[in-house]
């Protein structure tokens, strides 16, 4: 264990995360901090990336990057760090859907972070996830995919209805509504994966997710055997399921079972690479990426160690 006091502690704010939870914690925890630092809110999408990819840039000291909001701000900050040895993350969940912090390690109380910033400073080396088109590239620390949840995930973020259950504390009713919603309508699809030996086919696909680490969807287990730092990535796809028994193992997910079911298949690799033979929407991080076109191929990568997480002590990821 390192004992070195932290210099060039930044936090990056986004308020409005977890319906103003990220706020809360934030106007708390400010005036008891009891080091130096430099904060920053955030205006709009993808302005926390451009924040940490802009400090991460300006310093050649290490620093400490300490992000305050959800899985969405997370993922940009994280995205914006990736390949800079010298920059350290830190994480205060404050979001709905948290699938960062049942994996990662995140500071829970404001004595655990300074005990960790004053001193007890370790750090875990953690591999990033890529999705790659011919068009562009999109990076995820937790999952990425396409087809249903995919779908869902769309809905929801362009839904009129998000905001104004959100006010009520009820953000999690409209990606239920949304589920029902598509269970009913959405069209099955159909990919190849390629691997060194051969070209399989898959068809009546509901969704396939990559997974970096085992969580989705606010706490679905979903790639049980995912470790974020195994220079591995997972592939679970399911298929040829008829649409009541997709709900059925939906509520199997939270537990890791669904697993046990032969329509529920699972891959391991380093990298994946796939024909889409369908328009199918795809999402990296539980954030719309693209919309496939027929018959392209997309890849998804692993880059190992590629930034690091301040973990708080006495926990591990």
């Amino acid at each position: 264990m390192v004992r070195k006091r932290m210099n060039n502690i930044i936090f990056i704010v986004n308020e409005h995360a977890g319906n103003g939870r990220a706020k809360k914690i934030w106007a708390s925890w400010k005036d008891k901090l009891t080091f130096p630092y430099t904060f920053f809110m955030t205006e709009y999408s993808g302005h926390a990336k451009e924040i940490a990819k802009h400090c991460a840039e300006k310093s050649k000291e290490e620093i400490q990057i300490i992000a305050i909001g959800g899985d969405g701000t997370i993922h940009e900050i994280i995205s914006g760090v990736v390949g800079f040895n010298h920059v350290r993350v830190g994480v205060i969940s404050a979001g709905s859907g948290n699938d960062f912090g049942r994996t990662f390690s995140s500071f829970q109380t404001i004595e655990q972070l300074q005990d960790y910033l004053i001193g007890f400073n370790t750090l875990e080396k953690m591999d990033f996830g890529q999705l790659t088109t011919e068009q562009d590239s999109y990076g995820f620390v937790n999952n990425a995919g396409f087809g249903f949840d995919a779908k869902v995930v769309y809905s929801v973020n362009y839904s009129r209805w998000k905001k104004w259950l959100n006010s009520y504390g009820l953000g999690k009713l409209t990606y239920i509504l949304y589920v029902i919603k598509e269970l009913l309508t959405f069209n099955r699809f159909s990919f190849s994966l390629h691997t060194e030996e051969d070209t399989i086919k898959f068809d009546d696909v509901w969704f396939f997710v990559v997974c970096n680490q085992a969580f989705f969807g606010g706490g679905m287990k979903i790639s049980p055997s995912s470790l974020p730092n195994d220079e591995l990535i997972e592939m679970t796809l399911v298929n040829k399921l008829p649409r009541w028994k997709l709900l059925f193992i939906f509520g199997t997910v939270f537990f890791g079972k669904h697993t046990k079911y032969k329509e529920v298949i699972q891959f391991q690799a380093k990298n994946f690479k796939i024909t889409m033979h369908d328009r199918v929407y795809g999402h990296a991080d539980g954030e719309f990426s693209c919309k496939t076109e027929i018959d392209q191929m997309y890849s998804f990568s692993v880059k190992s160690k590629a930034w690091n997480l301040a973990r708080p002590i006495n926990k591990r990821s």
